[in-house]
């Protein structure tokens, strides 16, 4: 890679999640299905219910900003090519390897077989915001990319991109205070250029009543308000799921 790919894909991509937005206006963490039968009789709970991607449209089209109007709505793979321009980060040679996926930056992850739906991002003051619905497959899938997610947090937690001598950090941080979902998991992550200009990309994700709700929101690093930018839309997003 010769050294301008990485200051180019780099300053790409702190654009892309820091101030580009794409798109203008238009419960609880599963419990695990192996807990021990009780000795009184108890009735079988009933299993969350799947979302086809029409639902999630659905719901994610009544999602609102601060004047009351509606975000623009993607599904699918249009969800996920919102964030292909920073996924050419990857051809930078990543330490460790293990986070080479990116998943800190507050980039949507599709799951195998899994119906999705979301907002295409948007600008709210200072933060570019996203929100991303992810249904359709049993508990147990929706919680596997929970817990990946927050296994990250400490595995991920110093990331390095090097090509032909520029190196650019990734230092991420578990937080707490992003919304009121029960059983959320949120992190802020500092995004530092070879040039010294910096990025900070707040995400958070929650699961509720078969749906992982993950929202997102970035900005230049001396911005306030990302962890209630993104829990707006946790709250928002888990409001509208009865």
């Amino acid at each position: 890679m010769k050294k301008i790919s990485l200051l180019g894909f780099g300053a790409s991509a702190l654009v892309l999640l820091t101030l580009t937005a794409c798109g203008g206006s238009t419960a609880a963490s599963q419990e695990s299905a192996s807990a021990q039968a009780s000795e009184t009789a108890a009735a079988t709970p009933t299993p969350a219910k799947q979302y086809t991607n029409e639902e999630l449209v659905g719901l994610a089209g009544q999602v609102k900003e601060a004047d009351g109007t509606s975000r623009a709505v993607v599904s699918g793979q249009e969800l996920a090519a919102q964030y292909e321009p920073v996924l050419v980060l990857k051809k930078a040679t990543i330490e460790p390897s293990e986070c080479a996926n990116l998943g800190t930056l507050g980039v949507y992850e599709p799951i195998d077989g899994a119906t999705s739906a979301g907002t295409t991002r948007s600008k709210t003051g200072a933060f570019i915001t996203s929100l991303a619905l992810t249904s359709g497959v049993e508990a147990g899938k929706l919680q596997a990319s929970l817990d990946k997610s927050e296994s990250q947090i400490e595995a991920c937690k110093k990331v390095t991109l090097s090509a032909e001598g520029d190196t650019m950090t990734l230092t991420t941080e578990k937080i707490d205070g992003v919304g009121n979902v029960p059983g959320t998991v949120a992190m802020k992550t500092l995004m530092v250029m070879p040039d010294g200009k910096a990025g900070a990309i707040y995400s958070a994700h929650a699961i509720k009543d078969g749906i992982l709700i993950f929202a997102t929101a970035s900005s230049n690093d001396a911005a306030s308000g990302g962890p209630e930018a993104a829990g707006a839309l946790m709250d928002q997003a888990a409001a509208l799921i009865k």
